[in-house]
């Protein structure tokens, strides 16, 4: 038996009553029989029609379809009996109204998704939707819209969808009450030519005509079905054992491969109404316009104020060191700290802290005298013994000649630099290069040395230090001219690399010598990365802001999409339970609709990261033509991109999560129903 009633009921309630259709119907439906069931309108054939192609669930009772008890199934194998067992023949019709004749009747070999290669197995059913077609005489008719096309033709398309999936039984509902009396000859040939070839066919139909033309009929009056003598002779039954609805080999509910395989039908969906989906995905591509400029531009002020913050030399850190004189004499300490050891303490501290870029060591003399050519200056003059690398750490800039060089340091070389008021006391416009001076410490000792280099004139409020009255020496000149204890090394600078935290290496430092001595030395760290650091987070805050304002603007373009979506969910509840009824289970009516809203993000997405990307190189050469000292360059923000990236799918996701559990939820009878 390929199909079975048992006890069929079916009632549903109206105000909290129960009214019945159906009561203890039961009957059998062989392989290969011509049946009609026949009735008056509101008998309850409807109803079963709709129990025995799994379109509804009855109150009590069993169907058997192939000797499988199918309300038994799970939904996703409900879906797969309706898509491999049933053939459906619609009243309605239910065509696409706005896909062609070969999508129509190709559109049972799409689903489930869930089977192993879906849109393969789509594609191979091609040749098969065309000889049904041009069997049917569709032939030249694929290319067309439904609506270019007559009823018997419409209704033609629906036939070949039904056959398409080589279904075990045909289900018709009314399949003529919309044809007028020549059609619905060509369509009942239609069914007579495939009962012929062995297919089951069941009508179901109002009309006795109908009925009639049918081999067997099963007569539905008042809830119950009522198995007539056939007005002709019964045609031979023909073997044709029905398929057992088992899960497929490959079953897998893989999101991303359900994804995958929604793709061309949601693309195809998007498509055909162009107009909207481009107005939709305009906010889209407006607010990810947005994000990306407003999150490169933000980080781009950002570096650019810190890189002029550290020209200044926010990011040098003065260090000093001394013995403490405030430990007790008992305290045990690793060692004794008197002075900072240029090749134990100071030349190892790159490898300790790699954020170090500059390293010099600092000796001062408050007391000096220099002379030249009758001429001296004393008043407030610092002589300074220097590392290599002290101008490129204080940004200290040359007027004229040379800095001083390694070998400079190794040979203890007897050369200096002037700052810019005393070569200017000493010697006037004359530019100095070359000429030698006498250096006087502290009426002491005094040594002659060659004038290198003179300072640029700057700007400090720093009276200790006094950078324009700076005589600069290399630090082992320093210690060889200098007294005992002035030869020692207290005080060092460093220049902390681009982008670093000065304040987290102020106390790595700091941290490094207490461990290193313990309480015998008292360490102070001077640092201006206070400055720094507050300046970094109100640039962090700024960039924060620009982002929430962008992300407003993304948010609106998500809403917008998601308004769509809704909308086209509503529009399609038709579609959407033709669909079901075809095969496609819940979760790729879910997937599917998911995958629009992600379609359209993605695409608008990419169109807002290249827009974004040229706004933000224009706003960039722009300002660079009226910002002085401001340089145009590329600029691709890796963590811009992937938050915009981000962005696209986390909005993708969240617009179409509501309507795919709307579309997902929906009941198929509702859909098909629905106006």
């Amino acid at each position: 038996m390929l199909i079975e009633a048992r006890g069929l009921d079916f009632a549903y309630k109206v105000n909290g009553r129960l009214t019945s259709v159906l009561r203890q119907v039961s009957f059998g439906i062989e392989a290969g029989e011509y049946v009609a069931i026949q009735g008056p309108s509101g008998s309850g054939k409807s109803t079963l029609f709709y129990i025995l192609g799994c379109l509804l669930k009855p109150t009590a009772g069993q169907v058997l379809l192939g000797g499988v008890d199918v309300g038994q199934l799970s939904d996703d194998l409900t879906s797969v009996v309706r898509n491999q067992m049933i053939g459906f023949v619609f009243q309605q019709f239910h065509l696409l109204a706005r896909a062609d004749v070969m999508t129509n009747i190709l559109l049972p070999a799409a689903y489930p998704l869930e089977l192993p290669r879906p849109w393969q197995r789509l594609q191979s059913r091609r040749d098969d939707a065309f000889a049904v077609a041009t069997r049917l005489g569709l032939g030249a008719r694929l290319a067309q819209l439904p609506s270019q096309l007559s009823g018997g033709e419409q209704q033609r398309i629906a036939v070949a969808r039904a056959l398409l999936n080589n279904a075990d039984v045909i289900l018709a509902d009314e399949p003529t009450g919309n044809l007028d009396s020549a059609n619905t000859r060509e369509i009942l040939s239609i069914f007579d030519e495939l009962h012929a070839q062995g297919r089951t066919v069941v009508i179901i139909t109002h009309d006795p005509d109908i009925a009639r033309h049918c081999h067997r009929v099963l007569q539905v009056r008042d809830g119950s079905v009522t198995d007539l003598a056939p007005s002709t002779a019964l045609a031979r039954v023909l073997p044709s054992p029905g398929r057992r609805p088992e899960p497929p080999p490959g079953w897998n509910k893989s999101l991303l491969r359900l994804a995958y395989f929604a793709l061309p039908t949601a693309g195809a969906n998007l498509l055909r109404d162009r107009t909207k989906s481009v107005l939709t995905m305009l906010g889209i591509v407006i607010g990810i316009a947005a994000v990306l400029t407003m999150i490169s531009l933000g980080q781009f002020t950002r570096q650019r104020i810190v890189e002029g913050f550290e020209v200044l030399g926010v990011n040098k850190l003065v260090v000093r060191g001394y013995p403490n004189l405030e430990r007790e004499a008992t305290e045990v300490v690793p060692r004794q700290f008197v002075y900072f050891d240029w090749k134990k303490d100071l030349l190892p501290l790159r490898q300790v802290l790699p954020a170090i870029r500059l390293l010099s060591p600092i000796l001062i003399n408050f007391q000096n005298t220099v002379t030249s050519g009758g001429r001296s200056v004393s008043e407030g003059v610092r002589l300074l013994g220097i590392g290599y690398q002290y101008l490129a750490i204080t940004n200290a800039h040359l007027a004229a000649g040379r800095t001083f060089t390694p070998y400079n340091e190794k040979g203890r070389a007897r050369i200096c630099i002037l700052g810019a008021e005393v070569a200017d006391k000493l010697f006037g416009r004359r530019l100095p290069l070359g000429e030698v001076v006498t250096i006087a410490i502290a009426e002491q000792s005094s040594f002659p040395c060659r004038v290198t280099g003179v300072l640029a004139p700057q700007k400090s409020n720093d009276e200790l230090l006094r950078p324009d009255l700076q005589i600069l020496i290399p630090y082992t000149t320093f210690q060889t001219v200098a007294s005992f204890w002035s030869g020692r090394i207290n005080d060092f600078t460093v220049q902390v690399r681009r982008n670093s935290d000065v304040e987290k290496v102020a106390k790595e430092l700091k941290g490094y010598f207490r461990h290193r001595y313990g309480k015998a030395g008292k360490f102070i760290v001077d640092t201006e990365g206070t400055l720094v650091a507050q300046a970094k987070r109100f640039l962090k805050i700024f960039v924060m802001l620009l982002t929430a304002i962008a992300l407003l603007a993304l948010l609106i373009g998500g809403i917008g999409i998601h308004n769509m979506m809704l909308v086209s969910v509503t529009e399609r509840i038709k579609e959407i339970g033709l669909r079901k009824a075809l095969g496609a289970t819940n979760r790729s009516i879910k997937m599917q609709v998911l995958t629009e809203s992600l379609i359209l993000c993605t695409v608008g997405g990419v169109l807002g990261l290249a827009a974004g990307f040229g706004a933000t190189e224009l706003m960039i050469w722009a300002a660079s033509k009226f910002v002085v000292g401001l340089n145009f360059e590329w600029i691709v923000d890796p963590w811009a991109f992937a938050f915009s990236v981000g962005s696209i799918i986390a909005v993708g996701l969240a617009s179409g999560l509501a309507p795919a559990r709307r579309a997902e939820k929906l009941e198929v009878i509702e859909a098909l129903r629905a106006e």
